[in-house]
C-alpha cells in the first residue's frame, strides 16, 4: 500500500500535502489501493469513482480490509451531488471516449478553487499509444498498420470481441485533443508536464514531432473562484 501514491508523488510532489484535510475523488480507482492509501495520508473523504463492476467489488473489499468504510465511498458514476477539494485521474484520461463531457462533470463536482490532478500514459500518437505492448513490441504499430490488421491479432489474445480502437476502450487520446479539452472545460492549467521518450524533453517542444515523443500527459487543472 506504501507505494499506491508512488505516480502520483513523483508527478505532483505536493499532493499528499494538499489532500490532508480534503475531500478528494478519486477517479478511475480500479482496485482501491489509491483510495487507501489517499484516505491513510489525512484526506477527509475519499470517494472512489468505478465502472468496472470486477474492480468495484475488489475496491469495496480493500476499503473493509483496512476498515476504513467511515471514510471511503465508492461507487460507479460521478453524481451531482458530490463535492470535492481535490479530484485525482492518473491512467484513466485516454480512455474516455466522451472526455469533454467527463472532464465537465468533474468541473461540476469540484469546489472553486478545488484541483484536478490529471495524469495519463501513454498518449495515442507515442509509440505505444495503441496499448498493444502486451503482444507486439513493434512501436507506433497502431500508425504503421491498419486498424484492422492490428485488432484482428489482437483477437488471438483478448476474447472482448473488441474490433476497433474505440471498442477496446482508447479513446485515441493525443496531446493536442487533451489540450483542446481543457481549453473548452473553462478550467485554468497551472500545471503542466510532458515527459518524453528517454527523457528527452526537447522533444515536447517541435511542432508536430512532439505528439510522437510525448509519453505522459500531467496537469493540474483550477477551477476559478469567481
Amino acid at each position: 500500500m506504501s507505494k499506491a501514491l508512488e505516480r502520483l508523488s513523483v508527478v505532483f510532489p505536493d499532493l499528499e500535502q494538499q489532500i490532508v484535510g480534503k475531500s478528494v475523488i478519486d477517479f478511475g480507482c480500479g482496485y482501491g489501493y489509491q483510495l487507501v492509501a489517499l484516505a491513510r495520508k489525512g484526506a477527509q473523504r475519499v470517494i472512489g469513482i468505478e465502472v468496472d463492476e470486477r474492480s468495484l467489488a475488489e475496491a469495496r473489499a480493500k476499503v473493509s480490509e483496512y476498515g476504513l468504510q467511515d471514510k471511503i465511498e465508492i461507487e460507479s458514476e460521478l453524481r451531482p451531488e458530490f463535492q470535492a477539494d481535490i479530484i485525482v485521474s492518473q491512467n484513466s484520461f485516454e480512455h474516455f471516449l466522451n472526455a469533454d463531457e467527463i472532464l465537465a462533470q468533474m468541473a461540476h463536482c469540484l469546489s472553486p478553487g478545488g484541483k484536478i490532478y490529471v495524469t495519463f500514459a501513454p498518449p495515442w500518437y507515442a509509440p505505444w499509444g495503441a496499448h498493444m505492448a502486451f503482444f507486439c513490441r513493434i512501436p507506433w504499430v497502431h500508425l504503421l498498420f491498419p486498424e484492422r490488421s492490428v485488432m484482428e491479432v489482437r483477437a488471438l489474445f483478448r476474447c472482448d470481441g473488441a474490433k476497433t480502437y474505440r471498442d477496446a476502450g482508447l479513446a485515441r487520446m493525443s496531446v493536442s485533443e487533451f489540450e483542446r479539452i481543457t481549453r473548452r472545460s473553462g478550467l485554468t492549467p497551472s500545471y503542466t508536464q510532458y515527459d518524453c521518450v528517454k527523457g528527452l524533453g526537447f522533444l515536447g517542444h517541435i511542432p508536430k514531432a512532439r505528439e510522437l515523443f510525448i509519453n505522459r500527459v500531467s496537469a493540474v487543472l483550477v477551477r476559478p473562484t469567481e
